[in-house]
């Protein structure tokens, strides 16, 4: 397996990282507590059918009674945000449904909100 490369040539790299971020905060925002990271290996095909591995840290976030972690998809047209949801902070943890990096603030937050059961 070869390491992960970026497989996006009109999407920034550095701008899907940085709605993660933004993902992150907006649990903040709506109560969740950081708990700590865990450092994990993503497996993903490429386009050319060979996969690659990702070398991963997630945050582990605590909102009421559930462990969160947001993670991401690679769609072949673009990225997508997820959030991992689990009852125990060692998983296994299950996805939400996900959803695109690229929406306005606005819908992002609310999709966040969402995920979450806030109206």
């Amino acid at each position: 397996m070869k390491e992960f490369q970026w497989p996006y040539h009109s999407h920034d790299k550095k701008i899907f990282f940085s709605k993660i971020a933004l993902a992150e905060s907006y649990l903040q925002k709506c109560g969740a507590r950081y708990i700590g990271k865990v450092n994990e290996l993503g497996t993903w095909m490429s386009q050319d059918g060979s996969y690659m591995i990702e070398h991963m840290e997630k945050k582990i976030w605590k909102f009421k009674e559930e462990y969160i972690r947001v993670d991401r998809v690679y769609f072949s047209e673009k990225p997508f945000i997820v959030l991992e949801f689990s009852k125990k902070k060692e998983g296994p943890y299950e996805d939400a449904d996900p959803f695109p990096y690229d929406m306005s603030d606005v819908e992002f937050e609310q999709e966040i909100k969402s995920s979450l059961c806030i109206k």
